[in-house]
């Protein structure tokens, strides 16, 4: 079992978001970014907001059982092929005081790695989320997410 796990996932013209697994079947989520907000005033989910949904035994049991099978931590910590749009994602894991982050923007990655992606993009579909004012730290953003923009300019008068 892991100390922790989190994923982030950006689509160009899609969303942007970050999941983290909990030792118990709760699952924080955060919209960073939601392309459909741009032309949708009543989306039932709100960008720059914390929710939480709970996994199913059965969820939760099958991606934990992969997870500790494909061993995250024999992987490179970056797949990438430089073009401009398409999906990228990163995935951390800590366990045993050990630390990984994987990032992720090629078509090329090992099918390991991208059938977790793929499997909790399912999970995220089926999740029933509640909002959440949880302060929730995602590792895997870092990558995924753009830094932030350098402060304005100090005017001198």
């Amino acid at each position: 079992m892991f100390d922790s796990f989190d994923y982030s996932y950006g689509g160009t013209f899609s969303e942007v978001y970050s999941m983290k697994f909990t030792q118990t079947d709760t699952v924080y989520l955060r919209y960073h970014w939601i392309g459909k907000n741009i032309d949708d005033t009543i989306s039932v989910v709100k960008e720059n907001t914390n929710y939480y949904g709970i996994l199913n035994s059965e969820e939760r049991s099958k991606l934990f059982d992969y997870i500790e099978k494909v061993n995250l931590f024999k992987y490179k910590s970056e797949y990438y092929e430089h073009y401009l749009d398409g999906s990228y994602y990163g995935i951390n894991i800590q366990k045993d005081n050990n630390n990984k982050t994987i990032f992720v923007h090629t078509h090329k990655a090992p099918k390991e790695i991208d059938s977790i992606s793929h499997w909790i993009s399912r999970i995220k579909q089926k999740l029933k989320l509640q909002e959440s004012k949880k302060n929730i730290t995602f590792e895997s953003k870092n990558g995924v997410l753009p830094p932030p923009p350098p402060p304005p300019p100090v005017i001198k008068n």
